[in-house]
């Protein structure tokens, strides 16, 4: 290789590893950008967290065994795995924090709260009818916490589903495309 298409490489791999922090999937036909993976095993949920401007998505792995899994434990295993943190009181969550927003929905209800969410599909939400220490997951189960802040309730907004994007889909192409251009 030489010295320029190294140089070149070192340079695409540097901006795309600085943009690319989540990691693009296609879960379940939805392509969606995960922050970080909680827990391990074969089967895989994926939890929203919107806070209004900017929506993140983490995922959760766990085997399948004689104890079902909840929503309440996939929140717990993204706040293990990361840099997730919630409260809770009375069966309801109070706040969450990531990146850059601390303690969202600290004014608490009903002028600040969240509002829980599940799809199978990540892109038609529904209120599951129930909290999510008692919401039962399956594989490849869609779970979403949408920030309102706002006194009106319901209707509460719907999360939006994060997207890879464009310009580190570029990056990853032409990165590739030199290398591939490397080997011709």
């Amino acid at each position: 290789m030489s010295l320029r298409n190294l140089i070149c490489l070192i340079v695409v791999l540097a901006i795309t590893s600085s943009l690319a922090i989540a990691t693009p999937v296609n879960f379940g036909g939805t392509w969606v950008e995960v922050e970080y993976w909680g827990g391990s095993g074969s089967n895989e949920a994926i939890i929203v967290i919107d806070f209004g401007v900017d929506s993140y998505a983490f995922g959760y792995k766990w085997d399948t065994g004689p104890n079902p899994k909840y929503g309440k434990d996939m929140m717990d295993a993204v706040v293990a795995a990361g840099s997730v943190s919630y409260t809770q009181s009375g069966g309801f969550l109070n706040t969450i924090s990531y990146d850059s927003y601390s303690n969202i929905g600290e004014n608490d209800w009903p002028t600040d709260w969240w509002a829980y969410f599940i799809s199978t599909d990540g892109v038609s939400w529904a209120d599951p009818g129930e909290g999510f220490a008692t919401r039962e997951l399956t594989n490849g189960a869609w779970d979403a916490w949408a920030h309102q802040p706002t006194g009106d309730w319901p209707p509460a907004h719907v999360p939006t589903t994060p997207i890879p994007e464009p310009v580190t889909i570029a990056l990853l192409a032409l990165g590739g495309l030199l290398l591939r251009r490397r080997r011709a």
